[in-house]
């Protein structure tokens, strides 16, 4: 078992190797971009942020998106909790037909509508307004959360229902009293998707918005100067894009989790997590993340007071400077210790006694 569950970790560290890099480039210049592959910013630098947080063109443009990103998601899953009703309670004349058409929406790609969408927002003054965008947005949302909430609703017996209406309740009062709080992890995945397709897309967003609506995946797309592509100021903006995402999956991992489990079979339950327990917030868990985190203080630290020298060739026969090493040796330790927790457990001290002589080793000879 423990074996098995160090590939979906070695798996997990290789996907963030890009989170990674995109971290690293926004604390470079684009020079130092430019002028070759590098592991660690050889000149620390914050002029990045510095210019986000104080030019009102770009952080103006992570309102906007908040802005309609929560509009859309609002609108979208309070429009699809009674349709999704209907089709769960229901059975009338082309419901199945009406339910097939909304999904179709889902499947036409946002460039088959950018046109009509401009034509029609400029016309009735929506153009360049967060509502434009939340407004279209809801053409693709509102049809997955019909079909997201259309599968919870059906999981709860309809005796519920019958049972509300024989206890005096009306509809509304037994549908916001009951039968919500009933589908709530229904309610947070719709909500999840609604927000992350509305957050990532680019052309609508773009196409219906100039200036004082802009998003900011359309203002990273205009980041040229007299000097070329700024690339470091892009990295930057493109990194602060990712706290959105990670507040939500934080809001999804400790409060909607159940909601994703639907298809768990009576053997496994949604409540039975023993594949991931040595993942768990545990105290050998929350050491390692110390570790790491401790490391790169360190490294950021010492790099940006005392920049390292010329590279030099190790046993590798590479050319690495003090940061390429710096980063390796975490790296590799951090991948040793992710895997001693995942094979041995414990004692702890055992995984993080060789992930430092590995990092020693490596630092001394590579």
């Amino acid at each position: 078992m423990r074996a098995r569950s160090l590939v979906p970790a070695v798996y997990i560290v290789f996907l963030l190797l890009p989170i990674y890099w995109l971290l690293n480039m926004s604390f470079k210049t684009t020079n130092e971009i430019l002028g070759g592959l590098t592991l660690w910013p050889h000149n620390f630098t914050l002029d990045n942020y510095r210019i986000i947080f104080t030019d009102p063109t770009w952080y103006n443009g992570y309102i906007a998106s908040i802005e309609y990103v929560v509009i859309n998601t609002l609108l979208s899953v309070a429009a699809a909790l009674p349709a999704a009703y209907a089709f769960s309670r229901y059975h009338f004349l082309g419901d199945k037909h009406l339910f097939f058409w909304l999904l179709t929406n889902r499947m036409a790609p946002p460039a088959v509508f950018a046109l009509p969408f401009y034509q029609l927002y400029s016309a009735v003054g929506l153009f360049d307004t967060p509502w434009a965008v939340a407004l279209a947005h809801t053409l693709f949302n509102i049809p997955l959360a019909v079909w997201i909430l259309e599968g919870f609703m059906s999981g709860v017996p309809k005796e519920l229902d019958e049972t509300a209406y024989v206890d005096g309740y009306s509809f509304w009062r037994f549908f916001f009293r009951i039968f919500m709080p009933t589908i709530a992890a229904g309610i947070g995945v719709a909500c999840f998707f609604c927000f992350m397709f509305s957050w990532v897309e680019l052309l609508l967003a773009k196409t219906l918005t100039a200036v004082a609506a802009k998003p900011i995946a359309a203002l990273m797309t205009k980041t040229a100067s007299t000097s070329g592509y700024q690339l470091g100021l892009l990295a930057a903006a493109g990194s602060l894009t990712l706290i959105p995402g990670a507040v939500v999956i934080y809001f999804v991992r400790n409060y909607i989790a159940k909601g994703f489990a639907l298809g768990a079979s009576e053997g496994r339950g949604m409540e039975d997590t023993s594949l991931f327990d040595w993942m768990a917030w545990t105290w050998p868990t929350a050491a390692f993340f110390v570790f790491i985190f401790l490391c790169l203080v360190g490294m950021s630290v010492w790099e940006y007071y005392a920049p390292g020298g010329a590279p030099r060739r190790g046993i590798l026969g590479l050319d690495t400077t003090r940061g390429d090493r710096l980063f390796i040796s975490l790296l590799g330790s951090a991948f040793i210790f992710l895997g001693w927790l995942g094979l041995m457990g414990t004692p702890l001290w055992g995984g993080l006694v060789i992930a430092i002589l590995y990092a020693i080793a490596v630092f001394r000879w590579v």
